[in-house]
């Protein structure tokens, strides 16, 4: 995961969101029953369709939200193995919690322009942790091939 990763993690959770209340809107219009008596045939099958259709969205969204998910725990993952503590603190507080950096100086005690260098210095840190784990991946997938 690099920083881009790590920047988006906050309209991922808003996709998750989002798409577990259309799910929700689509649960509520599928269950409803109501009649009305307008005095025109209607179709027996037609709720049948409804639920057809609502489960197939449910088996989409299962699928969706398993990769999001999936994408989040990386993220927390790498974020967790900082091993400087403040810059663990600023970037689970800024991208996790989506705070601001006055939030986050207020937090860890310091003012906020050195909040704002530590927050480029952490950053670099989760670049340099990514940079890492792709080149174990690079060499593990060469023992894999030899």
């Amino acid at each position: 995961m690099n920083r881009q990763d790590l920047k988006d993690y906050r309209f991922l959770k808003a996709r998750i969101d989002e798409k577990l209340n259309d799910y929700e809107e689509q649960f509520a219009r599928v269950t409803k029953v109501t009649s009305s008596l307008d005095g025109l045939p209607k179709a027996h099958n037609k709720p049948n369709y409804t639920v057809e259709e609502l489960i197939d969205s449910s088996n989409e969204l299962v699928v969706l939200l398993n990769k999001d998910i999936i994408k989040q725990k990386e993220i927390i993952e790498q974020l967790d193995n900082i091993e400087n503590e403040i810059y663990h603190t600023i970037l689970y507080l800024r991208y996790i919690h989506n705070k601001t950096f006055e939030e986050i100086a207020d937090k860890i005690g310091y003012s906020y322009y050195p909040t704002c260098r530590m927050h480029g210095k952490a950053l670099n840190e989760f670049d340099k942790l990514d940079k890492k784990s792709k080149k174990e991946q690079d060499r593990a997938n060469e023992k894999v091939l030899l």
